[in-house]
């Protein structure tokens, strides 16, 4: 069970299993008794009897009658950073978990206030962040005691609130009382000795809104009726107030910002949405966040969730493709790192539309990798997968060929036909080699009119070369052009390096021409 949301309460909250172990203590009992989850519980015995009745206690708890508070028949004294301190204690057992959760009110600097004098009815509490009160079970909440710092919290006094001038449901903002209210009702109606309201907003005798945190305690007659509440009250406007600001940054961020925990998203800001073409109401409702990832990206951002959800800590970066409502193909940029939300890990993250971005790199890439007129490879992308294939072959044994060719008598063609006409030969020949090639093939312009195909485990390069200088010599071009290819043919071998093995190609290439062209010269 997750017991993180007593870290909310300003009091000690203790959870107790049957067997007496201490299984949980909120920040607050952690700061005043110590650390002692796994341990017996030592710092007070059961609640299901009165501690000062019970004979050879092995708790450090005496009788408090002296005190002037024998009705208050669970209040247990400890020994708190070498004083005495006196707790109220309200308990209740969890039957689901079969555990014991305690709070615990320190009584200690009012039975120091009241030195020599009976508490009676009023338990007074003068300073400090919680605000006492006890309000009477009937419509508006009367207030029946409340402590003096209230005017500090409300603006209104002691003696207003026990005149009846203002109650208590009169100060609850009007847009969270039906909340409050209801909440009351389902508490007490279900049999819950207390509990802790959501966040509500009180509005104070000067007109200003604050946030409380509010835990609420059932007070029961002899007959078991209830006859009112104890709350104990907290301004926690600031923290809000930084909630918002933060909410307020994030919703004006132009960047995603995703709070996740499981598969499912928690928090996502207006500009997410946008991104994802989903409301944020429709991101929240998903059952996997996975289902917007691209399918062949979801290994990887399964990875980084979890590591997120082993609260493993450190930035992680990756770009993966998002699929948006409309079915559109985006890349975003996701930064995400891990935190704790309510006592268990959580992925927080912003997303980057990188879609336009990653275009304009292919837009790069293409400039930089193929040639502008005839749309294949040029000889700096050659250069990169040549040195590729020699350091496979290398490494693996694995061989290959290159083939090198250039046309015969260009230069004829461009002084009779025109330059115009030179490019459209370039570019038809390019479109007819790489239409007959093999897809592991790679092929590109050397330069001018000179060709290179690099083939991977080709067993019969020679074969491959007659062919393709066939295929050109049959080709008729624009306006009745008909052109031939000479091709020189080389495949690897051991110890070969970019120069010697391209030296060989164009020796080849040469032979052709000096023989005769049209033809093809292996080396």
């Amino acid at each position: 069970m997750d017991y993180s949301a007593f870290d909310f309460i300003p009091l000690p909250v203790l959870v107790i299993d049957e067997n007496y172990q201490v299984i949980f203590l909120n920040r607050k009992a952690k700061e005043t008794y110590g650390d002692r989850e796994g341990k017996c519980y030592e710092i007070t015995h059961s609640f299901s009897q009165p501690c000062y009745t019970v004979e050879n206690c092995p708790c450090p708890v005496k009788s408090i009658k002296e005190k002037g508070l024998e009705s208050y028949h669970v209040v247990h004294v400890h020994q708190v950073a070498g004083r005495e301190a006196y707790f109220y204690v309200v308990a209740g057992y969890i039957p689901e978990s079969k555990t014991y959760v305690e709070l615990h009110i320190d009584l200690s600097h009012i039975l120091t206030a009241l030195e020599g004098s009976r508490l009676n009815s009023q338990l007074l509490v003068s300073e400090g962040p919680i605000v006492f009160f006890f309000w009477d079970n009937s419509p508006g909440w009367p207030v029946k005691l409340v402590s003096p710092n209230v005017k500090d919290l409300t603006g209104y006094t002691v003696e207003e609130f026990l005149r009846g001038d203002i109650t208590y449901a009169d100060m609850v903002h009007r847009d969270d009382l039906e909340r409050v209210a209801r909440e009351v009702k389902t508490y007490t109606e279900g049999g819950a000795p207390s509990w802790t309201h959501q966040d509500y907003r009180i509005v104070t005798k000067d007109g200003k809104v604050k946030w409380v945190l509010n835990h609420t305690t059932v007070v029961k007659n002899d007959q078991g009726e209830v006859i009112g509440y104890y709350g104990y009250v907290m301004d926690i406007t600031e923290k809000h107030e930084k909630e918002e600001i933060i909410r307020n940054l994030s919703d004006a961020s132009p960047v995603g910002i995703f709070l996740r925990q499981g598969k499912r998203l928690l928090y996502v800001n207006q500009a997410l949405a946008e991104i994802t073409g989903y409301s944020s109401e429709e991101l929240i409702e998903l059952d996997d966040v996975l289902n917007i990832i691209h399918p062949k990206d979801r290994k990887m951002v399964r990875n980084v969730m979890l590591k997120r959800d082993a609260g493993i800590k450190g930035v992680e970066r990756y770009e993966v493709r998002i699929k948006r409502k409309d079915g559109k193909i985006r890349w975003v940029q996701i930064s995400s790192e891990t935190m704790f939300y309510k006592g268990s890990p959580a992925g927080i993250g912003v997303v980057v539309d990188i879609t336009e971005r990653k275009i304009n790199e292919k837009k790069l890439r293409k400039l930089v990798m193929y040639d502008g007129l005839t749309q294949i490879y040029n000889r700096y992308a050659l250069e990169k997968f040549l040195s590729r294939e020699l350091l496979r072959a290398k490494r693996y044994k694995l061989p290959f060929s290159i083939v090198f060719f250039d046309i015969d008598d260009f230069k004829h063609i461009n002084d009779t036909y025109g330059h115009k006409m030179g490019d459209m030969v370039l570019k038809r020949l390019a479109r007819l080699v790489k239409g007959n090639i093999r897809k592991a093939d790679i092929f590109g312009r050397w330069g001018g009119e000179e060709f290179l195909i690099i083939l991977p485990q080709l067993e019969d390069p020679a074969a491959f070369a007659e062919k393709i200088r066939k295929m050109v010599e049959s080709t008729i071009f624009d306006k009745g052009i008909k052109v031939t290819i000479s091709l020189g043919v080389t495949t690897y071998r051991e110890g070969d390096t970019m120069d010697t093995i391209l030296r060989r190609v164009d020796a080849g290439l040469y032979r052709a021409k000096r023989e005769g062209k049209n033809r093809y010269y292996v080396v």
